[in-house]
């Protein structure tokens, strides 16, 4: 019976705060408001194509995406750094329809299938990809000295 009594009270506590509640709300119909929404994050459209542009002694990679905006690149490495991660093996698909597995004729064609070969279809038995692995061998190792090293120092002071 004491039982009930508490849970009455419960219950009526939270009908007050519930009465409470609907007090300060006020529902509007028919708001006509715009609300300007700003995105927090925009993923850019697809690449779709790429061309090679070459204009008096400079060549320019230029990336061109679905909704027709595009951007170029003088330099393979620069291209490299503004690309999203994500658009990397799209680029490698285009790049591979139309030169295949054939190696391309032109020396800035070469050079970005090259780069994308060896980042998608790594030969383990390429010279370049075994001096890559060292390089990143020594590395890790150097790094792992160096955290060692910095770890003697902080607990002998």
């Amino acid at each position: 019976m004491k039982e009930d009594k508490e849970t009455d009270g419960v219950e009526e506590v939270e009908e007050d705060d519930e009465a409470e509640l609907k007090k300060h709300l006020v529902i509007k119909k028919d708001d006509d408001r715009a609300i300007d929404v700003i995105p927090l994050a925009t993923k850019q459209p697809v690449i779709v194509d790429y061309k090679l542009l070459k204009e008096d002694m400079m060549v320019h990679y230029q990336l061109i995406r679905a909704d027709g905006s595009s951007k170029r690149h003088s330099l393979m490495i620069k291209l490299l750094q503004g690309i999203d991660k994500e658009d990397l093996p799209t680029l490698w698909k285009l790049v591979k329809t139309k030169h295949g597995d054939s190696r391309p004729e032109d020396e800035h064609e070469r050079v970005m299938w090259g780069d994308f070969k060896v980042m998608f279809e790594p030969d383990i038995r390429s010279k370049v990809w075994r001096d890559l692995q060292d390089v990143l061998s020594t590395a890790q190792a150097f790094s792992k000295a160096a955290k060692g090293s910095i770890k003697g120092l902080n607990a002998s002071s």
